[in-house]
């Protein structure tokens, strides 16, 4: 089988000799009778060019057939020449020559060294090498090849010699070969330089070739006793030798090194350095800076490169911009919800003005960090305080109060959670639910949580929820299991907790967002995790059923000044915590804004917020001042340019006067 590289000459071979090749016979022994051509295995193409050359008929024919013969065939070209020629040698045994006008090298001596790695890094302009290849400054062993044996007849002597001297040539590569990196460094260093000694060791150390940082050209120039600019210019003069070959050095060791360290990384400087030792491939830990230095310097392009990632130098095979950046958002990502993806760091990213796309986020994250990669490209981050992991915070407090319970209950508990928190912070990054997939594997690996075959979960020690919980949702599961069905309606829920010195402002808020708390229904709430009794729920719901239901929210529409405006009845139960919920056809005006309160004697009450989910809040400093009782009937002045909000008690006639039709 032949390689790429021995192909290309041959072909290469016989296309610069055409000219000379037209009056050659193909075949230089007759062609026997009994050959059948048509059962040679020629490739289509070839078998083509030989029907329509009429070639494929009586074999005798092929005794005297030229090159010229063939190359006038249409369509046929060198490699199907070749084909031909080598396959009808092969069929009667008889040996081929590439060469027609030498023999210094047989055929498979020169395909041997074609194919050798260091036949395109080895030349006359490398003194290692200079006494054993002919004078041809900027050529390699395969250029010269290639032109002494397409060249003219008087080359045969220069390609004789480079047969001779191939031997040695051979047992001096193994020799360096064998060498550590270092030793091979300061061979060819010293062959360049034709220092020794002191001067020799001083030019290494300036330059790095020894493994270590390049010291200075002042501290090289003081172990020699000479200036730094003296120093300089040794140096500069090395350096210009090295960069007039026009071809990359033969040095094992360093590719072997490079070699090894981009299939290896990410690597700290300390850990590329040791493992080039523990490789074999040098006798000392050898710098990577330095490696990179002297592959530049020898005319070879580095796999890897250096870069600084988290205040630490990283062996990395490519350089990510922006890789610090990409870092402290994903991490801050899955602290916050647990678990994060690729695509919301560079949407994250992106917002922030960092230009950034998704392979260059999973790069830097498999790369340089300490992300542990789940499903696709989720993945989550323990951190060191495992207490600001937010989604472990929710399963342990949900956990706390029943276990084990199904991965979907778990997660349905923690949106729960994350719709109240929504952003990671003030002005920052919306939260997500992770999928049942990646909560899944999140759990797999946690070491506080256990999930079963039938995605049960439950803690790998046993949790109090006195200890897990705040004061609040503590109150909350103490007074949904003093119960005896341990389902409760919300003014039973209410009433009870605000027994236990809730404030229902605060009670609102938790029953809403509680990660803990599952509703149930219409007006049922209970335990989340916790089994109830189907009997038990569908008593509660038919007695809620029986009871009357007042109207709270009453009309609404637009003032003649083109204020928005709302009229809602005041409850009986809390009144100056009265939460009031925006209908539907004028949510978007109100939704997610906020208005400065005021009264008719333009009084400050404070700041009405409505929230995404159209809650508006913040009316108890009016009701409380104002003496609001059950049944009276608040109106609410929007005024949407100037952000304000103009507060109205009354009663039923107040709402005629604003809607005479209600």
């Amino acid at each position: 089988m032949l390689l790429d590289r021995q192909r290309n000459f041959f072909l290469n071979l016989v296309q610069a000799r055409r000219p000379e090749i037209q009056s050659l016979k193909v075949f230089t022994e007759p062609v026997p009778y009994w050959l059948d051509l048509k059962e040679l295995p020629f490739s289509t193409r070839t078998r083509n060019c030989l029907v329509s050359g009429n070639l494929l008929g009586e074999s005798e024919q092929l005794t005297n057939i030229t090159y010229r013969r063939l190359f006038d065939v249409r369509a046929m070209g060198v490699v199907s020449i070749l084909e031909f020629a080598c396959l009808v040698e092969a069929a009667v045994s008889r040996a081929s020559k590439v060469q027609g006008e030498t023999n210094v090298f047989s055929e498979n001596e020169l395909l041997e060294i074609i194919s050798e790695p260091w036949i395109d890094q080895v030349g006359a302009a490398d003194p290692r090498f200079g006494d054993l290849i002919p004078p041809a400054p900027h050529a390699t062993v395969l250029e010269l090849l290639d032109n002494l044996t397409s060249g003219p007849r008087e080359d045969g002597g220069l390609l004789e010699q480079l047969a001779q001297a191939m031997p040695e040539l051979q047992n001096r590569l193994k020799k360096i070969a064998a060498l550590p990196l270092e030793q091979q460094l300061e061979d060819f260093l010293r062959s360049l330089s034709r220092f020794e000694g002191e001067r020799l060791s001083a030019l290494s150390d300036r330059l790095g070739w020894g493994g270590s940082p390049p010291i200075t050209l002042e501290e090289a120039g003081k172990k020699l006793g000479i200036t730094r600019e003296r120093l300089r210019q040794l140096q500069e003069k090395v350096l210009e030798r090295l960069k007039a070959f026009s071809f990359s050095p033969y040095l094992p060791g360093l590719d072997e090194a490079l070699r090894v360290l981009a299939n290896t990384n990410p690597l700290s400087v300390d850990a590329a350095g040791a493992l080039i030792k523990s490789s074999g491939i040098s006798k000392r830990p050898f710098h990577p800076e330095c490696l990179i230095a002297i592959a530049k310097a020898c005319g070879r392009t580095p796999p890897i490169s250096l870069q600084t990632v988290a205040k630490k130098t990283i062996v990395a095979v490519t350089a990510i911009p922006n890789a610090d950046d990409i870092l402290n958002v994903a991490y801050r990502q899955a602290h916050a919800s647990g678990a994060s993806n690729v695509l919301e760091v560079a949407g994250e990213l992106h917002s922030n003005g960092v230009s950034v796309d998704a392979i260059a986020v999973r790069q830097a994250l498999k790369e340089f960090s300490s992300v542990e990669f789940m499903e696709d490209d989720w993945f989550c981050h323990r951190p060191e305080n495992s207490e600001r992991d937010r989604l472990r915070n929710v399963t342990r407090k949900i956990l706390s109060v029943a276990s084990p319970i199904e991965l979907s209950v778990i997660r349905d508990g923690v949106r729960r959670e994350y719709s109240y928190r929504k952003h990671r912070g003030v002005r920052t990054w919306s939260l997500i639910v992770p999928p049942r997939s990646v909560l899944r594997a999140y759990y797999g690996v946690h070491p506080e949580f256990i999930i079963d075959e039938n995605d049960l979960v439950k803690p790998a020690e046993p949790l109090d929820y006195r200890v897990e919980l705040a004061l609040n949702d503590t109150i909350l599961v103490d007074v949904l299991r003093s119960s005896p069905t341990s389902v409760l309606d919300r003014a039973s829920f209410a009433a009870e907790c605000e027994r236990r010195s809730m404030n229902m402002n605060t009670f609102s808020i938790y029953l809403t967002y509680s990660p803990t708390i599952i509703h149930l229904g219409t007006d049922l709430w209970s335990l989340r995790g916790i089994r109830v009794d189907p009997t038990a729920v569908e008593a509660l719901r038919s007695a809620n059923a029986l009871r009357p239901r007042e109207k709270r929210i009453l009309d609404h529409g637009w003032t003649p000044e083109g204020r928005l405006w709302l009229a809602t009845r005041v409850p009986g139960l809390h009144v100056p915590n009265a939460v009031v919920g925006i209908p539907s056809a004028i949510r978007s005006y109100l939704v997610g804004r906020q208005f400065s309160a005021r009264d008719e004697d333009d009084v400050t009450h404070g700041t009405i917020r409505i929230n995404d989910d159209g809650a508006s809040y913040g009316f108890g400093p009016f009701l409380r001042q104002r003496g609001a009782d059950e049944g009276d009937i608040l109106i609410t002045e929007f005024d949407l340019s100037s952000g304000a909000a103009l507060l109205k008690l009354g009663d039923d006639e107040l709402l005629e006067e604003m809607s005479p039709e209600v």
